[in-house]
């Protein structure tokens, strides 16, 4: 297990990334109070670890999907797994969570139009095997995307950071 102090490294190194990702190595480590190196050999690690992605994140409706909707699907005894499989495979759907409560499953999708979205929910959710219920719900408004809540911690900081509470920052699974 990383230090406090090691962590700590990372995560301002993370701020940092999160304020301007398209800054260089040795720009960010000036900032940091660590060498080039240093900065380079820990987000190769942060990278291969799962801590810290790059991704360009366009505009759903820019890219012609302007349609957000939420699936909450219950699903067969002993087959959510499967089923999560099969939604992620899955073309339209961004993202799949495992959850707790009256569902089981959470699919975000992104489509052309309504239209679009209600033949994938009818003909092809709604024929999924395992799926015993589902209900959609069309969001009419985004005010946050989870990538900004990084920028928000990079700028404000984290009081409440998980060593505060006393887990594992860096465990598998003490993401949310």
């Amino acid at each position: 297990m990383a230090s406090k102090g090691s962590i700590e490294k990372d995560r301002s190194i993370i701020r940092e990334l999160v304020q301007d990702p398209r800054q260089t190595n040795v720009a960010l480590a000036a900032k940091v109070g660590l060498s080039e190196g240093s900065v380079r050999r820990r987000m190769e690690r942060l990278v291969a670890d799962g801590q810290l992605q790059f991704a360009a994140i366009p505009s759903a409706a820019f890219m012609g999907r302007p349609v957000h909707t939420l699936f909450e699907i219950q699903s067969a005894p002993g087959s959510t797994e499967q089923l999560i499989d099969k939604l992620a495979g899955m073309p339209e759907i961004a993202y799949v969570y495992h959850v707790t409560g009256q569902f089981d499953v959470i699919a975000v999708g992104y489509f052309a139009s309504s239209n679009a979205m209600r033949r994938f929910w009818t003909e092809r959710l709604g024929h999924l095997d395992g799926v015993m219920e589902s209900r959609s719900v069309m969001v009419l408004r985004v005010a946050k995307r989870a990538h900004e809540w990084a920028r928000d911690i990079a700028v404000t900081g984290d009081d409440e950071s998980a060593w505060d509470a006393g887990s594992d920052p860096g465990a598998p699974g003490s993401e949310v």
